[in-house]
């Protein structure tokens, strides 16, 4: 992504996707009660593409990691499938990063339609993924 980044203002660059790791700007001192007392968290994976000039889109739109935690996963496994009767960890794992000053966020939220049934009773279920949506809207200039 280095060449795309080098000219991310005068094209910007989105890297959205499922990244399977928490961010650090999730898993701060403020936060650590939603994560069993652990914060801060300096997470390998969010602080590298920050690190690269990329920003957080739903960090942006919100803030605070305690009044608005967004987490993605998982809305079907709110227990671990152990059977041990663990609360499964939920965390915001799924990102829309960007970069250049071409884009401003208006909004970022997570979705989940549908009223989803956790596992293992999910045949019945018409959202498509064990993970929430993270959809962000961009001002493009």
């Amino acid at each position: 992504m280095a060449r795309g980044l080098a000219t991310r203002d005068a094209t910007p660059v989105l890297l959205p996707g499922d990244f399977n790791a928490p961010s650090h700007l999730d898993w701060t001192e403020a936060a650590a009660p939603l994560h069993g007392g652990y914060g801060p968290v300096a997470w390998p994976v969010s602080k590298a593409a920050e690190e690269a000039g990329l920003r957080d889109s739903y960090r942006m739109a919100h803030p605070d990691p305690v009044s608005a935690p967004g987490a993605t996963w998982s809305p079907l496994h709110p227990l671990h499938k152990d059977g041990s009767g663990r609360a499964e960890p939920q965390d915001r794992i799924d990102y829309v990063l960007f970069a250049g000053d071409g884009l401003t966020v208006l909004d970022s939220t997570t979705l989940v339609t549908g009223g989803p049934s956790p596992y293992p009773a999910v045949a019945a279920n018409t959202w498509p993924s064990d993970h929430a949506a993270v959809i962000t809207t961009f001002a493009v200039r």
